[in-house]
């Protein structure tokens, strides 16, 4: 009996590389299969923080309801999340997670002041790796803290008051140590003794509660440039009288306009030095900053459309 004839060897050959090159792309389908995914971002400290005020800004958008402090955020919050990059999305074509439910979360009145606390900490943190992203945030802070005071000012009699969304006591003057231009403080006081003097010339022409709260606040004033020009190093720039145009205070009206312009304007200078505050003086910068505003929101004729997204800062 005839054994089997063997195959060819060069038939053989090419048995064993047909064979051996399907292996290979079979073996190159399954490499590429279990080729682990491109990995996540590692954020550092300062990008957390951002995502996280990012957060806190859509959060406010999508509490914002018909209230006046929800139309403000709901203008205002736009414009804080673009200077923040927006919320960050890891995989952006991936499916929408289930909203969050809304009865769940807290309202907007209640939310403004913890988004306040939360960004003036946060502000802390970044301060030494980011200070750009720390003056940002404490500028955020006081932009919500402006929007909440805009929509509900202050009904009692003028006083001193903090910036919201925190436990301690109000600092509305640097100490000796401060790290803040002494000329810039002499401005300062110059400005709240400018302003004392124009309380004082608006209470001559006003009668009962409004002369009784421009006096108020022309003390507030007057302690204010006192304790400035108090520190050491401080030229004292404040002149016994100032001009102050007769129309200004001729009637209620101009009383009220004048004094909300002063507040306003006083409001911007402390907000301006928010960019390269140090540490040690951001407490009474905020404070001050918000004080004026708030004094101007309790006017006659406040304008609430004057509540900045980022106050002392410029955005190009």
């Amino acid at each position: 009996m005839m054994a089997p004839m063997t195959p060819p060897p060069r038939r053989a050959t090419r048995l064993i590389t047909a064979v051996a090159g399907l292996a290979m792309l079979v073996g190159g389908c399954s490499w590429r299969v279990e080729t682990p995914p491109i990995p996540s971002r590692t954020p550092t400290p300062a990008v957390v923080l951002r995502d996280a005020a990012a957060e806190r800004e859509q959060a406010v958008l999508d509490a914002a309801g018909s209230t006046e402090l929800g139309a403000l955020e709901a203008a205002l919050a736009p414009e804080r999340l673009e200077a923040l990059g927006g919320v960050y999305v890891e995989y952006p074509s991936a499916s929408s997670s289930p909203s969050p439910d809304a009865s769940a979360a807290p309202d907007l009145e209640t939310l403004v002041p913890q988004v306040v606390a939360d960004s003036v900490a946060a502000a802390l943190e970044a301060s030494d790796d980011d200070p750009g992203l720390a003056a940002m945030l404490r500028s955020i802070a006081l932009s919500h803290a402006m929007a909440d005071v805009a929509a509900s000012p202050y009904s009692d009699s003028p006083a001193e008051h903090q910036l919201p969304g925190t436990d301690r006591g109000g600092e509305w003057l640097p100490d000796s140590g401060t790290e803040v231009d002494r000329d810039v403080i002499a401005r300062l006081a110059l400005a709240h003794d400018q302003a004392a003097f124009a309380y004082e010339v608006a209470a001559a022409r006003a009668s009962e509660e409004e002369r009784a709260d421009a006096l108020t606040r022309a003390r507030i004033h007057a302690a204010r440039a006192e304790a400035l020009v108090a520190l050491p190093g401080v030229e004292d720039l404040r002149e016994p009288l100032y001009d102050v145009a007769p129309v200004d205070t001729a009637s209620e009206t101009g009383r009220a306009a004048m004094e909300v312009s002063i507040e306003l304007a006083l409001s911007e200078a402390y907000a301006a030095l928010i960019d390269g505050a140090a540490d040690a003086d951001v407490t009474w910068i905020l404070d001050a900053a918000f004080d004026a505003f708030a004094a101007a929101a309790a006017l006659p004729g406040f304008d609430a459309s004057s509540v900045q997204a980022l106050p002392g800062l410029t955005t190009s």
